[in-house]
């Protein structure tokens, strides 16, 4: 019996029986637990990082809820016309004549708006003495809900890499 790297001859009851033996690459059929334990870690140094950045988010997200109010509003400006009832008349462009630059409408100013928990819109009127407050307010409002959705992004992606390895150790597992 003769073995040659291209062919295996095999010699049964004198007959001459040949098979090709098949060529595997070398980089995708070497069992190789150097890159699959370099892949591990490169998974772990994710997850750790992605940990630590959920602990980021909650150092910040209490730093923000603990500077001030939280608002979910916004404010809308809001100019009345002297002549009405003082209901409140959106007015995209006003024009101003330049004599009265230097007298302050006192009916002009902001509103404060927003939902309720059944999404009804409410408003009330905000003085120009509450603007700084309650925009600092709707500013840490909307920090909050930037850091929830990074957050929500970052669970999304521990939850996949966890899926993925638990279905990994059952296929390794059988």
């Amino acid at each position: 019996m003769s073995i040659s790297t291209d062919r295996n001859f095999f010699e049964s009851n004198d007959r001459l029986v040949t098979t090709q033996v098949p060529k595997f690459s070398h980089l995708r059929q070497d069992a190789n637990p150097i890159l699959a334990a370099h892949m591990l870690q490169e998974i772990y140094k994710m997850v750790t990082q992605w940990q630590q950045e959920l602990q980021d988010i909650a150092a910040q997200s209490l730093e923000i809820a603990s500077s001030g109010t939280v608002l979910a509003a916004w404010l809308e400006s809001r100019t009345f016309n002297p002549g009405t009832t003082g209901e409140p008349i959106p007015t995209p462009y006003i024009t101003v004549d330049p004599i009265d630059l230097t007298t302050v409408d006192p009916q002009a100013g902001y509103r404060l708006c927003g939902l309720d928990e059944y999404g009804n819109l409410w408003t009330r009127p905000c003085s120009m003495a509450e603007i700084l407050s309650v925009s600092q307010a709707i500013a840490r409002y909307q920090q909050l809900k930037d850091l929830a959705e990074r957050k929500q992004q970052v669970e999304l992606h521990i939850r996949q890499v966890l899926e993925d390895l638990v279905h990994l150790r059952i296929e390794l597992e059988d």
